[in-house]
């Protein structure tokens, strides 16, 4: 029986509309039209579903198509399967359309909030290693070049970090080869984790930290997600979950771009409260194993969640509280239902300047402080400041002046506070509670290496560079020409590691002193390699002060520091020939360069020239009263003085910067004993006695022995001796035998 029906006919290469007729029959299909006749075989003909009275499409063999609003003539010669029948059933009435819509919907809500995220968490466990690593590399490359600079952080410090890190996982007994990078972005303070166990390391969440136990803390929690899999879990529920829209609206083409968009993927993807609170737990028992205080993170949380240290503006990247618990319940569980002790910073002790002001006028600031007399503080100060702006003074005796702040101790910090609480627009009072704070940090540190410095120390020093910087920065608001509050916060941004920082102030202070050398010297410290800079930074600073600076003697005193550095590298491998080459070029640049002119006697010591190197520390300290490493250097060297008038004068200016220097007072004890002034020897042994030194201890347990110097008293020179053996002085032991078999 034939069927015939009316339609219109695409041949698959165009647009173009044929009206034709569709002849069933005998297992076949013809096309007929005016210009198409066309045959087929009937079974592989395929039609499209029946959605009530819509027109129904017939796919022919070779890309063609019919189209015919007949539904019941195709629906008799293509027989209609109960499945058909059913869906029409359904589609057809509007009630249960929408029923099957709501069905449908439930199902791929189920499938991608149930389905997708257990079938992630099992293939996260079966990626390939290769497989992830490439992924962790890509997203690291990708979050480079878009939202991450290098570290500004020095490299001791990253260094230090970095074995810190190493030793709490080995403590954890985890086995992954993490990699701990650390970069710098304006989004503030974060840490992420990417896969393959590379965790990200913002320098503004070290900044924030107040001790490395926190910084290790949030990387304990990122740890976490990395030995749970979250990274690549949430990374392949965002893939699965694209994957099923496309499937259902049949855009599936759009999934080839899923691979190239695997670390955009990262970065949008946040974690589940349930994923943060099993990095928790995983940090915990990580930071217990390694016998730390849990209650660090907690600690750290609290200061992440008051906004500190958080920045505006920039590109979102999910924060290290992004979709976390309650701040409050973290810091419990943290705490493990312990009180919270206070945190030691709100008692930390500011410490005790090392050296002391010999300067008359800085002597002059000191008493003032002394006595509590901020009003005498401003005029003098402020007088300074106005001379320096009306051009009457330089730099130079400016910062002499503000350089007394340096050198008062905790005593001072009353005063300098009620002075800027009292007058809140006074350039003088902020500048040098700026300074006071910057440089009780900077004593608080030590001279040490960051990898070689106590995490006390570190963490006092951060603390007081956090209280010196508001200062600095309100009182540039204060005056027309803040020089001296610039160059501290270039100095304070060498410390703390915020580059950004040392940059902004170094151009800013260039504006109100152009033709400033100290403030040069200041950022060419900063860029040196030790603290994070590089030689090719330091040579185009030398070379843009030749270039603008007017004294060519000035523009040498910056050079020199290159020269120096290079020398006190070599000094460091004990290349001392090498050394004193180049501290020779830099005493030719800047024969003021007090702290090579030290390094130099340091060498020459090393060499075996002694005198030489005497003249050198000499020389060094007389030019430079509060250059530290001088008054060390003439402490050591002066034994070797030919001239003991000489050694003695000079170790008497060493004790008066520093009178803790023990060594300085042996070496004028020593030099007064040689020229037979045996009671002012005497009275030198006993001061570095005092001190805890044991050469002083033994020198001073021989004079009451002998009665040199001092009344005989075996009693008293036995005590001495004891406490010089004490700290294993051979010579002192010596004696104590020989005495007991007399």
């Amino acid at each position: 029986m034939k069927h015939i029906v009316q339609g219109d006919y695409y041949d698959g290469h165009n647009s173009l509309r044929h009206p034709v007729s569709l002849i069933f029959g005998g297992g076949r299909l013809k096309v007929v039209g005016a210009d198409v006749d066309l045959e087929f075989d009937l079974r592989r003909v395929r039609r499209s579903l029946r959605v009530a009275d819509t027109p129904r499409w017939l796919y022919l063999p070779g890309g063609g198509a019919c189209v015919t609003t007949d539904n019941d003539a195709i629906d008799v010669v293509k027989r209609v399967v109960p499945y058909d029948q059913l869906l029409h059933r359904w589609e057809s009435r509007p009630a249960l359309a929408a029923l099957a819509v709501l069905l449908v919907f439930a199902f791929t809500i189920g499938l991608i909030y149930r389905g997708v995220p257990a079938l992630a968490e099992e293939v996260a466990y079966r990626i390939p290693v290769e497989a992830e690593t490439l992924l962790g590399e890509q997203a690291l490359q990708g979050l480079d070049s878009w939202i991450l600079q290098a570290s500004a952080l020095p490299a001791e410090r990253r260094q230090a970090l970095r074995e810190k890190f190493a030793a709490m996982t080995k403590a954890g007994g985890d086995r992954t080869p993490y990699r701990l990078e650390f970069r710098s972005s304006k989004i503030g303070p974060n840490a992420f984790a990417l896969p393959a166990g590379i965790i990200v390391m913002l320098d503004d969440l070290v900044k924030l930290a107040r001790r490395d136990e926190e910084v290790l803390g949030v990387l304990a929690h990122e740890l976490g997600h990395v030995h749970n899999r979250h990274t690549l879990r949430s990374l392949l529920e965002s893939s699965g979950v694209a994957l099923i829209i496309a499937g259902l609206t049949g855009d599936i083409a759009s999934t080839t771009s899923l691979a190239a968009a695997a670390p955009a993927l990262l970065l949008q993807t946040k974690y589940s409260r349930d994923n943060e609170r099993e990095a928790d737990v995983y940090a915990i028992d990580l930071m217990k194993k390694a016998a730390m205080d849990p209650g660090a993170l907690g600690r750290i949380l609290a200061r992440l969640d008051g906004g500190a240290g958080k920045k505006k503006g920039g590109p979102a990247i999910p924060t290290f509280l992004s979709t976390h618990p309650a701040t409050e319940e973290r810091r419990a569980l943290a705490l493990g239902g312990k009180e919270e002790p206070e945190e030691e910073e709100q008692k930390l002790a500011i410490p005790e300047p090392r050296l002391q002001p010999v300067d008359p006028v800085q002597r002059e600031i000191a008493a003032m402080i002394a006595n509590g007399d901020t009003d005498a503080l401003e005029e003098r100060l402020a007088a300074f400041q106005e001379r320096y702006e009306q051009g009457a003074i330089g730099e130079e005796e400016l910062e002499r002046a503000f350089r007394a702040f340096r050198r008062v101790g905790a005593d001072a910090e009353p005063v300098l506070k009620e002075w800027a609480e009292n007058d809140p627009e006074s350039y003088a009072a902020h500048t040098a509670l700026g300074v006071y704070y910057l440089w009780r940090g900077i004593d608080a540190r030590g001279g040490g290496f960051a990898r070689e410095t106590p995490e006390e120390k570190m963490n006092a020093m951060r603390v007081l560079l956090g209280q010196a910087e508001p200062h600095l920065a309100r009182a540039q608001k204060l005056t027309a020409k803040p020089h001296v509050s610039h160059l501290s916060l270039v100095t304070l941004a060498r410390y703390s590691g915020d580059r950004e920082l040392g940059i902004r102030n170094f151009r800013e202070g260039l504006k109100v002193a152009p033709q400033s050398v100290s403030l040069r010297q200041a950022r060419m410290g900063s860029i040196e390699p030790r603290w994070g800079g590089s030689y090719r930074e330091m040579e185009a600073l030398a070379k843009s002060a030749t270039e603008e600076l007017k004294d060519p003697a000035a523009a040498g005193r910056v050079a020199a520091r290159i020269p120096a550095y290079r020398a006190w590298e070599k000094q460091r491998d004990k290349a001392y020939a090498e050394a004193l080459e180049l501290y020779n070029e830099a005493l030719r640049l800047d024969v003021r360069a007090s702290d090579a002119r030290c390094g130099r006697s340091w060498v020459l010591s090393q060499l075996g020239r002694h005198e030489e190197a005497f003249q050198d520390a000499q020389e060094g300290l007389l030019r430079d009263n509060e250059a530290t490493y001088c008054v060390e250097r003439v402490a050591w060297a002066a034994g070797y003085a030919q001239n003991r008038e000489e050694a003695i004068a000079i170790t008497s200016l060493a004790i008066a910067i520093d009178p803790r220097m023990a060594q300085a007072y042996n070496q004028r004890g020593w030099a007064r004993q040689q020229l037979g002034r045996n009671k002012d020897a005497v009275d030198d042994y006993l001061e570095s006695a005092k001190l805890g030194d044991q050469w002083g201890q033994l020198m001073l347990g021989k004079a009451y022995h002998a009665g040199i110097g001092v009344a005989r008293n075996p009693t008293e020179g036995t005590e001495w001796l004891k406490k010089s053996a004490a700290q294993g002085n051979a010579e002192a032991k010596r004696m104590l035998e020989a005495l007991a078999k007399t």
